[in-house]
């Protein structure tokens, strides 16, 4: 089955004629791997979507929806936090995750958004 990363991954190769072997390459990963990732095998790895993004010069909401579904495709995030409030900011949301509700998670998620850029 197909995770989100893997849905946009092939659109991308089939909006652009491209197998999955040029992406690989392009990607500077094994085909293997490509599919790994793209069927939930292999958590998508930190910044690929930067990568994604940056190499096919994806904008607005391409970008976004690259970037969301890397986020949806991966079952862990590291955080390096630069200072004591961030780190313990952190520490909670991670302790506290799973028992917050969908209205809390919302709240937090406008929070962040607000200083979003536009392509984040």
């Amino acid at each position: 089955m197909l995770t989100e990363i893997g849905k946009e991954l092939r659109r991308l190769r089939i909006d652009r004629d491209e197998k999955m072997i040029e992406m690989a390459k392009k990607l500077d990963k094994s085909p293997a791997f490509i599919s790994a990732v793209e069927t939930g095998k292999k958590t998508p790895p930190p910044g690929i979507e930067d990568i994604v993004i940056r190499l096919y010069g994806l904008v607005g909401e391409a970008a976004h929806r690259v970037r969301m579904a890397a986020d949806r495709s991966r079952n862990a995030f590291v955080l390096h936090p630069s200072n004591m409030l961030g780190r313990d900011t952190a520490g909670l949301m991670a302790r506290r995750m799973n028992s917050l509700s969908s209205a809390d998670l919302e709240e937090i998620r406008q929070i962040l958004a607000r200083g979003a850029k536009p392509n984040e």
